[in-house]
C-alpha cells in the first residue's frame, strides 16, 4: 500500500475528527473507568472549589460573596498546579500509513487513536499535555479537541526540555534515537504482517516515498532473514528508549488498543 500525500492524509484526519475524538474518549473510559484525576487544593491560580470554614483556617481566606448566600462561612480554594508536562509526539513516517488488511487500522490510525486516548486520560488526571513542537501545554475541558485539531492544522511551539515525552511510531529506521528526560515512553506500533511475514510464493513489495519496489520469486526464502532483522530492530528500539530512561512498549494493530493504553498509562503514573 502506498501512502496518501500529506495533504490528503490531513484532510482525511480532519474529516474524521469528531468520530476520532469520541473513539479516543471511549477508549480512555474503558481503559481507566475509575480514574478521576489528581485535582487537589494548592497554590495555583485556577479556582477549584468552595469549602466550608474549619477550625484552624485563616479567616482572611473567607469568600464573603459565597458566604453571604447561606449561614456558613466558605473559603475559595485554588487548584494545585501540576508541574508535570507531557509532550506527545507522532513520528509520522511514510510507512506509518501501511495496513495489510482492510479489516485492520493503519499504523497511523492506531497511533493517533492511542495518542489522543492517552491525552484524554492525562488531562482527566489534571496534567498538562502538548503535542511536541506543535502546541504549548494545554489543560482543561477543551484541551483534547484543541490537540486533535492541531494534529491537522499543525503549529509551532517551543519544546520544554523538562517535559516527559511519549513517542509513537513504527521506528523501523536504523539506529533509532529518542530524546527527553527520564520518565516518558516509546510506543512502537507494527502491523501483524510486519511482525509475522505471512507471505508465500511470488510477491511484489511496493516501496514508500520513492523506495525501490522488490519482487521475490519465492518469498519464503526471505522469511528467516527478515524476522531476524526485525528482532534486531525491535531490540534497538528498546535499548534506545531505556538509554534515555523511557519505558519501551510494543503494540500490534490486530491487538486491542486498550491493552497498550493501559500499560502506557500505568507506566507513566509510576514515575
Amino acid at each position: 500500500m502506498k501512502p496518501a500525500t500529506a495533504v490528503g492524509a490531513a484532510k482525511a484526519l480532519a474529516a474524521g475528527l469528531p468520530r476520532l475524538l469520541v473513539a479516543a474518549e471511549h477508549l480512555a473510559f474503558i481503559t481507566a473507568p475509575g480514574q478521576h484525576g489528581r485535582r487537589r487544593s494548592g497554590t495555583g491560580d485556577s479556582f477549584w472549589q468552595f469549602r466550608a470554614l474549619r477550625d484552624g483556617d485563616d479567616p482572611r481566606r473567607i469568600d464573603w460573596r459565597r458566604s453571604a448566600q447561606g449561614d456558613r462561612y466558605f473559603l475559595r480554594e485554588r487548584e494545585h498546579e501540576a508541574q508535570t508536562i507531557f509532550m506527545l509526539q507522532l513520528h509520522d513516517t511514510p510507512g506509518l500509513a501501511f495496513q495489510s488488511s482492510v479489516n485492520l487500522p493503519s499504523k497511523q490510525d492506531r497511533a493517533v487513536l492511542v495518542l489522543l486516548a492517552l491525552a484524554a486520560l492525562l488531562l482527566r488526571a489534571g496534567e498538562r499535555v502538548a503535542l511536541a513542537g506543535i502546541t504549548p501545554p494545554l489543560r482543561g475541558d477543551h484541551a483534547l479537541s484543541q490537540l486533535a485539531q492541531s494534529m491537522v492544522t499543525g503549529g509551532t511551539a517551543p519544546v520544554d526540555p523538562r517535559a516527559r515525552r511519549v513517542a509513537f511510531g513504527d521506528f523501523l529506521a536504523p539506529a533509532p534515537v529518542f530524546e527527553g528526560p527520564p520518565g516518558g515512553a516509546v510506543v512502537q506500533i507494527l502491523d501483524p504482517a510486519e511482525c509475522d511475514f505471512p507471505y508465500t510464493g511470488r510477491v511484489r513489495f511496493a516501496g514508500f516515498a520513492g523506495e525501490i519496489e522488490r519482487e521475490a520469486g519465492e518469498v519464503g526464502a526471505w522469511r528467516t532473514t527478515y524476522l531476524n532483522r526485525l528482532a534486531a530492530q525491535r531490540e534497538a528500539v528498546v535499548k534506545a528508549a531505556t538509554r534515555t530512561g523511557q519505558t519501551p512498549l510494543f503494540h500490534r494493530t490486530d491487538a486491542a488498543p486498550a491493552i497498550v493504553l493501559s500499560a502506557l498509562f500505568q507506566a507513566l503514573r509510576k514515575l
